[in-house]
């Protein structure tokens, strides 16, 4: 983690939040040449091995942009996620296993017949397999059917910020990024530092997650608690990510992870033991045959965090009153982030963006100023 040092170049741009998005925007931009500051309480430096994260993707039954976004952005996640972990070998972030999404009850298997009978897929991205199939991919015996994403995986989260902060155009200070502390003035930022110091930019991105609000209060922005398990893996554990009613992560470390509860009406933000009932317990709903192995476990370890929503649960990406924003990601940060990290860089600096027209709209946090 690089310290601040009075006499260093002042920073083209200033990110406030150092999470999944604010890091991947500071890599994304550090890569096109563009000095980075980023500010963040907690940076992962050691990264926690009990946050982890799965890449899934869940198509509606029609081909809707919404959907198209999302197929978008699973694409190119998984590609930057394997070009990030070649760039550094030396932190374990990424399993590139594939992800399977089972059709854990009857419902879902409709759900998942209606998307294929109306879809063509690129069996690269998505493939039907039957339980047999599912059993062999997954190496669980399993007796549902499901969808198979060879792109997905599993994610060590705070590795995968580390990896992504680490470029010698990015400099991350450990502070508190907020209102009191970044002032804006007539063609730059202000931050005023821990040690009594002053950084200036002539760009802002907030990144703050489910905090962006002390940033922009005319976002209808909502925050919604999520607690994740991780327990000793039992005999038989799965080979890859699994996704249903939750989802259920191979072994790191010897520890299984599972989660996340949807705690929409809780602020709690430290680990409780309901949280992890609860997540076993669904567990058992839609994968039970990992969930009996489970039973009684004890040691269980936690990680909480609180996800950012908007009401159309699509994210906002773009800019907003002198600042850009990068926020209401949801529970698909891991998918979301890279494609609109790339977004945003291309925002500031001026170049083409990835994103087709249509969507950038979708997603530009002037959508709630004209409604």
């Amino acid at each position: 983690m690089a310290s601040y040092d009075a006499s260093d170049p002042q920073p083209g741009v200033i990110i406030a939040g150092g999470g999944v998005a604010g890091s991947l925007a500071a890599r994304r931009l550090a890569e096109s040449g563009t000095p980075v500051t980023v500010l963040d309480p907690a940076p992962p430096f050691p990264p926690d091995p009990e946050r982890r994260g799965a890449l899934y993707m869940k198509p509606a039954v029609d081909y809707t942009p919404e959907t198209r976004f999302a197929h978008q952005a699973f694409l190119a996640a998984s590609g930057f996620y394997t070009y990030l972990q070649t760039q550094h070998p030396e932190i374990d972030f990424w399993s590139p296993t594939g992800t399977l999404s089972l059709a854990w009850n009857q419902r879902e298997q409709q759900r998942q017949q209606k998307l294929l009978a109306r879809n063509q897929w690129d069996p690269e991205f998505l493939e039907p397999v039957d339980s047999d199939r599912a059993s062999l991919l997954s190496g669980l015996e399993l007796e549902v059917p499901g969808l198979w994403f060879p792109g997905g995986g599993h994610i060590r989260v705070d590795a995968l910020r580390q990896a992504a902060l680490s470029h010698p155009m990015i400099r991350t200070i450990t502070a508190t990024a907020d209102g009191n502390r970044i002032q804006a003035s007539a063609d730059s930022w202000r931050v005023a530092l821990p040690e009594g110091e002053t950084l200036e930019a002539s760009t802002l991105i907030v990144a703050t997650g489910a905090q962006t609000t002390e940033w922009a209060s005319d976002l209808p922005l909502g925050r919604i608690r999520g607690q994740l398990t991780t327990l000793p893996a039992p005999s038989s554990t799965p080979r890859v990510a699994l996704a249903g009613a939750g989802y259920a992560l191979p072994p790191f470390s010897g520890r299984l992870c599972v989660g996340a509860t949807f705690d929409r009406d809780s602020d709690l933000e430290t680990p409780d033991d309901p949280s992890d009932q609860a997540n076993i317990e669904n567990l058992s709903h839609w994968l039970p045959t990992l969930a009996d192995q489970l039973e009684g476990s004890r040691e269980s370890g936690h990680w909480v965090g609180f996800r950012s929503t908007t009401p159309d649960h699509m994210p906002v990406a773009g800019q907003l009153n002198g600042r850009f924003v990068l926020a209401g990601l949801g529970g698909k940060g891991l998918m979301y982030a890279p494609l609109l990290a790339a977004h945003l860089a291309a925002q500031v600096s001026g170049t083409p963006s990835p994103l087709p027209a249509d969507t950038a709209q979708r997603v530009s946090p002037q959508r709630f100023a004209r409604s």
